[in-house]
């Protein structure tokens, strides 16, 4: 819905300060413009066969009030200007339009860019004419907007069963005391009509009711439509289906981004493939080493295994996303970021989100358990055999000694033989089983670049959520905000006056 933002303040220069804009409003040929000069007492309208061919508004004012600069929405040079000095209309500016129905569509455009600053409409028909669709579908746009005064010009040519059936239109149309008023401007000193009332009608107004109070009938119908357009609003963004679509959206989220794990986990077996086997790296790297893998960093590991295929996938499933909104005729703005992320930066947020993972997991290959039993081996690798050389060498010194004293024999080969093997054994034995825990070099990068796949592609589920999340938090803000200004347009509305009897 769209709500006028203009304000017949904005014509003239001293603010706050201003006449009661009143506009005679209709038809080809029913006569607006002879009303006018009728009112006015000379020409100052064009009629007759200028009046087709000529875009021209006629702005009839007091001298005492000066025009500011005009709103670029209005044509100023399309405008005439013509002033009085008759203090008992110096409350009221007459403003003659053209024909909204004319053929040249500018005629319309002038009228529609001129009803939004006019505060009383006079719709002028004429008996031949007072049940033209298009001046009927203005009323019903415009009725609520202004106060209202029809003139069935030209009834020297009517009679009294067309002004009842044009009364009749009108209630149907909303007006309940629709004021019709009957004029003549062929022969206005031997016509009997109530071209006398025209004036009357809006001078008694003006002193009955106040001349703000009757400008305050267009900031309260501009607070009506904002009312009916904040809570059309808010049905809107109520009946988003939000809640409903998380579920599809997660699962739709999670069985692409499964699919692109596999193909990522597949190119990872083939690229570890091609590092020797019988390569290994040590449990607890160091930083270096876990960063510059044989000159290979993590990052340029993790944009090997990204493949086209992958690019399409992800492609394709913002494209999905993109369906699912459609067919539940949720507006996809506010997902618009992140699909586009999605499409364009996808290899950016998956290397953001693997990068960390991959290089600890280079750092400290294998399990917990696992890498305590390697630095238990490598423990034992050494203690044990110098537990087993210090028993050996014990025993040879006590046996030399004993030897020297002749209370003994001397050890020969077979002990230095057994004590030999005694020794390799306690250092075989562990450090065997250190280089069965070692991992090669291929399975170590399998294992990091999986653990990287895992943390970038969970990056991008969680910002597909939170894009979700973010969307209902945003509606929710929204539908609070805009039910905090409906309320306060309530409260407005009920300071302001109750419509007035020319009001529909």
């Amino acid at each position: 819905m769209e709500i006028e933002q203009q304000q017949a303040e904005a014509l003239f220069s001293s603010k706050g300060q201003r006449p009661l804009i009143v506009a005679f409003f209709g038809g080809t040929g029913v006569g607006k413009s002879s009303l006018l000069n009728r009112l006015a007492g000379e020409n100052i309208a064009r009629t007759g066969v200028e009046r087709p061919t000529s875009h021209e508004v006629t702005l009839y004012l007091h001298r005492d009030y000066r025009l500011g600069e005009f709103p670029p929405d209005l044509p100023l040079e399309e405008t005439r200007i013509a002033y009085h000095t008759d203090d008992r209309r110096r409350l009221i500016a007459w403003l003659d339009m053209p024909d909204f129905d004319s053929v040249e569509e500018h005629h319309r455009e002038i009228v529609q860019a001129w009803l939004p600053y006019v505060d009383w409409l006079i719709y002028v028909v004429s008996p031949g004419r007072y049940q033209d669709d298009i001046g009927w579908r203005f009323v019903q746009q415009r009725g609520g907007k202004h106060s209202w005064l029809f003139v069935m010009n030209q009834w020297d040519q009517g009679h009294s069963e067309q002004l009842e059936h044009f009364r009749l239109r009108l209630r149907q149309e909303g007006f309940s005391d629709p004021v019709i008023l009957r004029t003549s401007c062929v022969d206005p000193e031997r016509s009997e009509d109530d071209f006398g009332r025209l004036e009357r009608t809006i001078n008694d107004a003006i002193e009955t009711y106040g001349l703000e109070l009757l400008q305050q009938l267009g900031v309260q119908s501009r607070l009506e439509e904002l009312k009916r357009a904040g809570e059309s609003f808010i049905d809107k963004l109520e009946g988003y289906p939000l809640e409903e679509l998380e579920t599809d959206w997660s699962e739709k989220l999670s069985q692409s981004l499964e699919e692109v794990e596999l193909d990522l986990l597949a190119n990872s077996h083939l690229l570890a493939g091609r590092f020797r086997e019988e390569s290994g790296l040590p449990w607890r790297a160091s930083k270096k080493a876990a960063g510059d893998l044989g000159g290979v960093q993590p990052s340029t590991l993790l944009a090997e295994i990204w493949s086209r295929r992958v690019e399409t996938q992800l492609k394709d499933l913002a494209s999905e996303l993109e369906n699912l909104l459609q067919q539940r005729n949720i507006p996809s703005v506010p997902f618009k970021p992140w699909l586009q992320r999605l499409r364009d930066d996808a290899k950016s947020e998956f290397l953001n989100g693997a990068e960390r993972a991959c290089a600890n997991a280079l750092l400290q290959p294998g399990s917990a358990v696992r890498r305590g039993i390697y630095r238990i081996a490598g423990w034992l690798s050494w203690a044990l055999p110098t537990a087993a050389s210090g028993w050996a060498v014990y025993h040879l010194v006590i046996r030399f000694y004993q030897g020297t004293r002749g209370e003994g024999q001397f050890l020969g080969l077979d002990y230095a033989i057994h004590s030999t093997l005694l020794i390799l054994l306690a250092w075989l034995l562990p450090w065997l089983l250190q280089r069965r825990l070692t991992p090669s070099l291929s399975a170590t990068i399998v294992a990091a670049l999986t653990s990287g796949t895992a943390a970038g592609l969970a990056r991008i589920q969680q910002q597909g959520v939170a894009a979700l999340a973010a969307a209902v938090d945003s509606r929710d803000r929204c539908v609070a905000a805009v039910i905090g200004i409906r309320d306060g347009l309530s409260a407005s509305m009920e300071e302001l006056p109750m419509k007035l009897p020319w009001s529909r």
